[in-house]
């Protein structure tokens, strides 16, 4: 096995999602076994570490490269649409759309386009509980741990609830009004603001998916973050997928074989503050505009990623039977940890204990 695999396998783990051999250790160190000739890509975009593994179609040196190239490209793709979806950048799309907030419509990419409307679509199904207009809560909650860490970093402050119901009024899906016609996106009140963290990596994952499925590839996982998808098998064998314990640092809650399906994991564990023993996390509560207090870390299966993602942070902020009956509803299955740490599970997904 080579050092990238080895290195791929460990930070899944970190981040909440691992791949794991056929037999799964607890700690989720072995290296990636599977199929010959396995091109894997690993690096940073949209803040945090992407990585691909694609099987080549044909055990010989054309199909390794033919199988690099297209990795190169997966990777390519992810970048570019961090360049439309990033706040980092005012000439970026969402930045414009924000920057117009209240004034005037922006004309988006359909890429942009595609994301924005799957967002409302969530949002709606969701209850509002997913919005991506959180953004101006999310300036106030600042935190700065690095991904897949167990170990608490510093909250500069806890905003208080004068200033938390004053940013509220800015957070609203039904307020970012999207036009079919001319694709365009606005912001219906001066101050409100979108961001994209909480779907742009699983959208980012599914184009890639697409990008692979559209030159032949069968056998791959692509993954940004704690978004994952894995398409067809690891060489012989299914794609094991751990999940990571929330209060148990290098520690797993137990393994999936997945096939053809996205995993994306929620958890209070990734970038949070422990202040006078109360645990502050990102994952905020859009009824409350404090973090969620119904879950420690939530995992979905769900078709597509985009899909998996709004609908982790959704059941995590509705927590066990709640979250549950939420996925059900939506066709999903999902493992959940409640605050008290009672793990849930819907009926008919197996999932094998650590060992």
């Amino acid at each position: 096995m080579n050092r990238q695999h080895r290195a791929l396998c460990l930070h899944l783990v970190l981040l909440t999602l691992a791949l794991l051999p056929a037999r799964a250790r607890a700690d989720g160190t072995p290296p990636l076994a599977g199929c010959a000739g396995a091109q894997t890509r690993v690096g940073v975009a949209m803040g945090t570490k992407v990585q691909l593994v694609v099987c080549p179609l044909t055990a010989d040196a054309a199909g390794e490269a033919a199988a690099k190239a297209i990795a190169d490209q997966g990777f390519a793709e992810v970048g570019r649409l961090e360049g439309l979806w990033t706040t980092w950048s005012p000439d970026s799309e969402v930045s414009r759309i924000n920057a117009a907030a209240g004034k005037a419509p922006v004309a988006v990419s359909a890429e942009t386009w595609q994301v924005l409307e799957a967002a409302q679509q969530g949002a709606a199904g969701a209850n509002g509980l997913f919005d991506i207009t959180f953004a101006p809560l999310g300036a106030v909650w600042k935190f700065d741990t690095p991904p897949g860490s167990h170990e608490p970093t510093k909250l500069a402050r806890v905003p208080g609830a004068a200033e938390v119901k004053k940013l509220l009024a800015l957070v609203g899906y039904t307020h970012l009004r999207l036009d079919a016609q001319k694709h365009t996106a606005q912001l219906e009140r001066p101050g409100m603001a979108i961001h994209l963290g909480g779907i742009g990596k699983g959208a980012a994952v599914d184009r890639v998916v697409a990008l692979l499925r559209a030159q032949g590839y069968r056998d791959f996982a692509v993954q940004a973050g704690g978004d994952l998808y894995c398409g067809g098998q690891n060489g012989q064998r299914p794609w094991r997928v751990g999940i990571a314990h929330p209060r148990k640092k290098g520690e797993i809650l137990g393994s999936l074989d997945i096939r053809d399906a996205a995993f994306s994991t929620s958890g209070d564990y990734e970038r949070f503050a422990i202040l006078d023993g109360h645990r502050y996390h990102h994952i905020l509560d859009p009824r409350t505009g404090f973090p969620a207090t119904a879950s420690q870390s939530v995992t979905v299966l769900a078709p597509s990623a985009i899909a998996a993602e709004v609908q982790t942070k959704t059941a995590f902020i509705l927590g066990g039977a709640d979250g549950l009956r939420y996925l059900a509803a939506h066709g999903s299955q999902g493992v959940l940890v409640d605050a008290a740490g009672q793990l849930w599970q819907s009926p008919g997904l197996v999932l094998t204990p650590a060992q």
